[in-house]
């Protein structure tokens, strides 16, 4: 009996693919983190510039800043993708859907790189939006008080570009934890621990330890792509960028090692 498939038919990467896509646009938590995403880090961002849009703050130019805030939110945006991120995996092995996944992706390694694919890029397409209107907003509000805030002015593209990178990694971090620890809360406690608590070891590290080991950690690297202008104790935003890829493709790696040894 001949059992080769037809032309077009099979398993492939792009297939794959178009499966994770329309797994996640098909569910409804989908949209209300979009929407959670959009509107706090919008609010959070635009927030100073509408005091000095409403003379309640002193419409100083160097008060303002070169970003004039607008990137306020983003913190909290870590956390909104990370959760997002996070339960686009655990959710499956909650309801047990994971079965199916893997009964139609048998490879372990291209699911676990798949679901990090869709969920990064639906991330960054949310995030370009999300940097660049948050700052157009803000650079009209401050514009209505007399203070130009140009968007050529340097470092700003960069910094705006960079956060919407750093929400990226964020999110292919999230996904690998996701696959590791199986747990929503364990896995969204671990890439928080990971930005905003592990830089704690500083104060308890030799200074010049500190010096050497505290701009490579995740959490230092994301707040160097997010400067305007670089910082002396931070990392230049290229090192960092590569710092942050390098972390996402070694967690992405360990999650897919894993998964393909546990879940058989």
């Amino acid at each position: 009996m001949n059992t080769t498939l037809p032309a077009g038919v099979g398993l492939t990467w792009q297939r794959v693919l178009a499966a994770d896509v329309r797994r996640l646009r098909t569910l409804r938590s989908t949209w209300w983190f979009t929407a959670a995403v959009v509107l706090l880090t919008v609010s959070l961002g635009a927030f100073p510039s509408l005091g000095v849009a409403l003379g309640a703050v002193e419409a100083d130019p160097e008060e303002v800043g070169s970003l004039g805030g607008s990137l306020s939110g983003i913190s909290l945006a870590q956390i909104i993708v990370a959760a997002f991120a996070v339960l686009s995996v655990t959710a499956e092995y909650a309801s047990g859907a994971v079965t199916s996944t893997f009964t139609a992706v048998p490879r372990r390694t291209t699911a676990v790189l798949a679901r990090a694919a869709v969920v990064s890029a639906g991330v960054l397409a949310v995030s370009l939006a999300v940097t660049f209107g948050t700052f157009a907003i803000v650079q009209a509000l401050v514009g209505a008080a007399g203070v130009d805030l140009p968007f050529t002015a340097p470092g700003v593209v960069r910094a705006l570009a960079g956060a919407a990178a750093v929400l990226v990694v964020v999110a292919a971090l999230a996904v690998a934890a996701g696959w590791l620890l199986r747990s929503t809360a364990g896995a969204l406690a671990a890439v928080v621990g990971i930005f905003h608590v592990l830089p704690v070891i500083g104060f308890v590290l030799p200074a010049s330890v500190a010096r050497a080991v505290m701009p490579w950690l995740p959490g230092n690297a994301a707040a160097a792509l997010m400067e305007p202008t670089p910082a002396p104790q931070l990392l230049p935003t290229w090192v960092a960028l590569a710092a942050l890829v390098a972390y996402a493709v070694a967690a992405l790696t360990l999650a897919a090692a894993v998964v393909r040894r546990r879940d058989l």
